[in-house]
């Protein structure tokens, strides 16, 4: 989870459609998320899979066979949401600071060097861009927007 807070953190299922290829390699991924009010929630910590969402955001989820449900995007938080392929996964420690100092949080998955980055509304799109494209073009890593700001 991203945040300190107190308040009740609760599981938002979200299911995930799957391309010929087989990606995402998981139906379905939960995120923490804050109870905001009757089925809204800002979601506390960063989507490996789920595209179109982003740390902040307030979702709707409804309780359906006893899990919270995501619906829709009530309100975009104006954070977005890139995952990082590091192709050699001993520089993954090194790559997560690249961001963190440029800002972002990053939160890493189970699957060897895949991270997952936070980008708030405050960090630079132009330096970021530079970053991303850099270790691309090195062949360090590849990348996929899963959620741009949205105003």
């Amino acid at each position: 989870m991203t945040g300190t807070s107190t308040a009740q953190h609760v599981k938002i299922l979200f299911r995930l459609e799957q391309d010929e290829d087989g990606y995402p390699p998981v139906s379905a991924e939960t995120l923490w998320a804050i109870t905001m009010d009757e089925n809204l929630y800002k979601l506390d910590n960063i989507p490996f899979f789920a595209t179109g969402i982003a740390v902040e955001d307030v979702v709707r989820a409804e309780l359906e066979a006893g899990q919270l449900l995501y619906k829709e995007v009530v309100h975009p938080s104006g954070h977005s949401t890139f995952r990082v392929v590091v192709y050699n996964h001993d520089e993954v420690p090194e790559v997560r600071e690249t961001f963190k100092q440029l800002g972002c949080l990053t939160e890493q998955s189970h699957l060897r060097g895949l991270i997952a980055i936070d980008v708030p509304p405050s960090v630079s799109w132009d330096e970021l861009k530079r970053v991303l494209n850099t270790g691309r073009e090195q062949d360090r890593w590849d990348y996929e927007e899963a959620c741009l700001a949205r105003s």
